[in-house]
């Protein structure tokens, strides 16, 4: 990643501030679309500054030609503010995977590209049907996670009470579509849920593995060090393990202690945690 191609011309590639990483994607942030490639868009975004005037060796811009060429981008043209991307390879920032979230990478700043593809490329399932996560303006979200942290019940994971907060909505009757809605699938997956059951009958709440990804690429955009990412994902992994002990303990009592039958693997991927959705218990 040591140069990428501007109209026909090698860029060389120099050393920025984690700074100017995290300038340039949050410039980025609120042009990202489901239509277009995230690599696409920060294209454009690059192509912008240079059309008013910024030279190559401005940090900003060069985080920009980093961020690029790290989710893949060989090659682009720029006609004013737009970008033409001619030649470009998938990578695993561009995926937005875990591989990306490497140590040097999380501290030079650059992961911070790849969390963006993940960011704005996740899906969740609820109930067994797959939803596409669109992330929500800032305002709706803020006030989601005023009203999430005000039912937080106490010794509760912050996760569990959100679980709750989208039952809550599914009862009153609001789907994916709603604003509120989907804030809450934004703020779930940001925790690193893949999965959530919701049984509004019997007031169940349950939850599938959580990715370690998800919850990194959230840590990362938030601008929190190597250090700290790597909390977070040992965090995931402690839930992942609790979550395991769990699943096992309800099929021992599912099944009178006997090993689960064969093609069971399915149900086995999720915890049951009884909960009144939607409710919040006095302290």
């Amino acid at each position: 990643m040591s140069a990428i191609r501007l109209n026909g011309q090698y860029v060389l590639l120099r050393d920025v501030e984690k700074k100017d990483f995290l300038a340039f994607v949050q410039q980025c942030l609120p042009r990202i679309t489901a239509e277009e490639p995230v690599p696409h868009t920060m294209a454009h975004v690059l192509a912008g500054l240079l059309a008013e005037g910024k030279p190559h060796t401005d940090p900003v811009v060069q985080a920009g030609f980093q961020c690029c060429a790290s989710l893949g981008i060989k090659n682009m043209w720029t006609d004013g503010a737009s970008a033409s991307v001619t030649e470009e390879v998938a990578t695993d920032a561009s995926q937005g995977l875990e591989t990306a979230f490497g140590f040097a990478a999380i501290q030079s700043g650059v992961a911070a590209a790849a969390a963006a593809c993940n960011a704005f490329r996740r899906k969740i399932v609820i109930n067994e049907v797959e939803h596409a996560v669109t992330r929500q303006p800032k305002e709706v979200l803020m006030q989601v996670a005023q009203a999430v942290a005000n039912m937080k019940n106490v010794n509760e994971p912050i996760f569990v009470t959100a679980g709750r907060a989208l039952g809550g909505r599914i009862k009153e009757g609001f789907g994916p579509e709603d604003p509120h809605t989907m804030a809450i699938l934004c703020m779930l997956t940001d925790f690193g849920a893949t999965g959530v059951k919701i049984d509004v009958e019997k007031n169940l709440l349950g939850f599938a593995p959580f990715s370690h990804a998800n919850a990194m690429a959230s840590a990362i955009l938030q601008g929190l060090d190597a250090e700290k990412v790597g909390e977070v994902r040992k965090a995931i992994e402690r839930t992942n393990e609790q979550f395991r002990k769990v699943m096992a303990q309800q099929q021992a009592a599912a099944t009178g202690g006997q090993p689960a039958p064969q093609g069971a693997a399915g149900q086995q991927q999720q915890v049951t945690v009884p909960r009144v959705m939607g409710t919040r218990r006095r302290r």
